[in-house]
């Protein structure tokens, strides 16, 4: 596209000339565009869309939380289901709501970084604004549960060009999606969740929102049916319900950052029935050999 335009511009191409050279960059803009916003294009970087294949096994997460409105119902649901997920919390509501931050990470479930603001400005900025805006996030999970995520979801799942050297500074493993439930176009948790069920695939990462942070607030009844309805359409398929770090233990298909390896501190909190035990999905795993796997 660039020697095109510069062959155009040198050359006297007529007055198409200035049409085609609109055109390419009209062009360059939305690829631009539809890099920043579709994760699994790998544009600026690589992102963990979905796991191994190999089992029919898939992981929930859940986006823009947390909310005193909707996660301890939520946490409730999964607490009886047996599921454990990752919730990607925004840093400024886990400052403002730490206790549901610490109840969610003693459930067993994962802690990721979703920005501390949840805003799209860092996307236009330097590296080190991107840094700045993830770590500050950080600081608040580990002012709160003693530990940094090691797992990071950008909001609306944006990316730039420096957000690969950023994640990589902050030791932050990039994670997007297979399946998503666009809650805020479907509305009706009957077809959000018939949406998920018909598109997930073995290894799959689904993404669900308990609220769209700064946009618009759902129902709780509308979070709980929409998650309940899922996880019962997926187990109906045959899918088994593992936490992401354990979907991901096969090094080989994620790109972490370089000297990343999982540890006891991403998330792996003891349960309660053990001390050499961790939960996870829907089998309990001994701690010290899912550290050796991985």
């Amino acid at each position: 596209m660039t020697a095109c335009g510069l062959i155009l511009a040198l050359v006297d191409a007529g007055p198409c000339r200035t049409w085609v050279l609109t055109g390419l960059a009209g062009f360059y803009i939305v690829l631009l565009a539809v890099g920043a916003l579709a994760p699994r294009l790998n544009f600026y970087m690589r992102a963990v869309c979905r796991g191994p294949v190999d089992q029919p096994w898939v992981a929930l997460t859940f986006d823009d939380g947390p909310d005193p409105a909707i996660t301890p119902l939520l946490l409730e649901l999964l607490r009886r289901e047996r599921i454990r997920a990752v919730f990607f919390y925004v840093g400024e509501a886990a400052r403002q709501y730490p206790a549901l931050v610490a109840k969610t990470a003693a459930d067993d479930h994962l802690i990721g970084n979703h920005s501390n603001r949840h805003g799209y400005g860092w996307a236009f900025s330097s590296t080190q604004r991107i840094v700045v805006e993830f770590e500050a996030a950080n600081r608040a999970f580990t002012q709160i549960l003693g530990y940094a995520p090691r797992f990071a979801r950008t909001p609306v799942g944006a990316s730039c060009p420096g957000l690969a050297k950023a994640l990589e500074r902050l030791r932050l493993g990039y994670i997007a999606w297979d399946v998503r439930g666009l809650e805020g176009l479907y509305r009706d948790p009957a077809r959000i969740a018939a949406r998920i069920v018909r598109r997930a695939r073995n290894g799959s990462i689904i993404l669900l929102h308990e609220l769209y942070y700064g946009v618009s607030r759902f129902e709780s009844h509308q979070v709980l049916e929409t998650a309940q309805l899922t996880i019962d359409g997926l187990r109906a398929r045959g899918f088994r319900f593992v936490r992401l770090d354990q979907l991901l233990e096969q090094p080989e298909g994620t790109p972490w950052p370089d000297g990343w390896e999982p540890s006891p501190e991403t998330g792996a909190l003891l349960a309660e029935g053990g001390a050499g035990e961790s939960m996870t999905g829907d089998r309990i795993v001994p701690a010290a050999s899912r550290a050796g796997r991985a």
